[in-house]
Order: C-alpha cells, then sequence, then structure tokens
C-alpha cells in the first residue's frame, strides 16, 4: 500500500512539470526462491545488523533440504542454499535487506521497492531509458537473480488534454500501457 501511495505521489508530483511520466514495472523471477544466501549474509553485514541477530538468521537460511515427490516417488533430499520462505515473518524483510543496494542510475530517476515488486520511473535525462534498464539488469546479474522480461510492463501516465503521439518510443519486447 505505502509502495502504491508513493508511485501515485510521485507521478502526481512529476506531471506538474512534464507532459508525461513513464515507469517500468520489473519482475523479479521467483525472487523469494532465488536469493543467495551467501550474498545475503554479506549484505546483512555490509548494512551493520548487529552479529547477534545474523546470528540468529544464519540457522533460518541453513540447514535446510528439499525433495520432490512425483506420485508415490520421492527424490533425496538435496540442501537448500537459495531461497527465503516468503509466508515467514522475516521472509519479505530479508528481500528488502537483500535488495536494499538496488538504485537508479540517476537522481532524477525513482525505483520504487516493495518486497519482490519494483518500480522504475526513469525521468528524462541525459541517461535513456535502456541504459537505466541496463543497470538494472546488471544488479540483478551481479545478485544472482533474473528478470522476467516477459512481464515487464511500461507504464504512462499524461496530463489531461495531452497528445498520446508525444510518448517516448516504446522499449522493445516490453509491452506497454498508457493512460
Amino acid at each position: 500500500m505505502y509502495a502504491l501511495a508513493d508511485l501515485t505521489y510521485r507521478v502526481h508530483t512529476l506531471l506538474e512539470s512534464n507532459q508525461y511520466v513513464r515507469c517500468m514495472l520489473i519482475d523479479f523471477s521467483t525472487a523469494f526462491y532465488t536469493v543467495d544466501h551467501a550474498i545475503l549474509v554479506s549484505k546483512l553485514f555490509s548494512l551493520k545488523v548487529p552479529v547477534f541477530i545474523i546470528q540468529g538468521i544464519i540457522p533460518f537460511l541453513t540447514n535446510r533440504t528439499r525433495a520432490t515427490r512425483v506420485g508415490f516417488h520421492l527424490s533425496s533430499h538435496l540442501p537448500i542454499n537459495r531461497s527465503i520462505i516468503q509466508g515467514s515473518g522475516i521472509g519479505p524483510t530479508l528481500f528488502i535487506m537483500f535488495a536494499y543496494d538496488l538504485r537508479p542510475l540517476d537522481t532524477l530517476s525513482y525505483l520504487i521497492k516493495y518486497a519482490d515488486d519494483t518500480v522504475l520511473c526513469p525521468q528524462r535525462s541525459k541517461t535513456n531509458v535502456e541504459l537505466k534498464m541496463a543497470h538494472v539488469i546488471s544488479w540483478a546479474n551481479e545478485n544472482k537473480m533474473a528478470i522476467y522480461l516477459l512481464k515487464m510492463v511500461e507504464l504512462d501516465f499524461h496530463r489531461l488534454n495531452v497528445s498520446h503521439d508525444l510518448s517516448p518510443l516504446a522499449m522493445p519486447n516490453v509491452s506497454r500501457v498508457a493512460n
């Protein structure tokens, strides 16, 4: 709800001085299941989380196994070295801490994060939207995350009575929704 309120506020504020506002809705593919434990723990230390809290989180992440059942057949149990439990009390908070260093490429853009949902509003600047998205994709690669490009959507907001012909060119392979 706060992310939606933040997005609404920023779009309305930007429309006061711009003819349109462009936002990219970014979907991290199976985000909670692909969080790398070693990267997460490293980020917790860099955030200066007290050691006794990290020592309490590490057992939550480690010594877990997973098996798959198909019919009556059960695979062997294998250790899990990635993922956090989305439905747990601490899982979403850990994901937010994992993604704390995902920032926009420039100060004119906004990056709104809510757990694994991310919206990039790359406003007009010397840096084009493709470079700004490449920055986000680079962060994802460095953190062993994947962006589900087929689910990515571009939202364009326009002032009333402004022609949609003024919209920027759409990003290749990204569906666009305009209001």
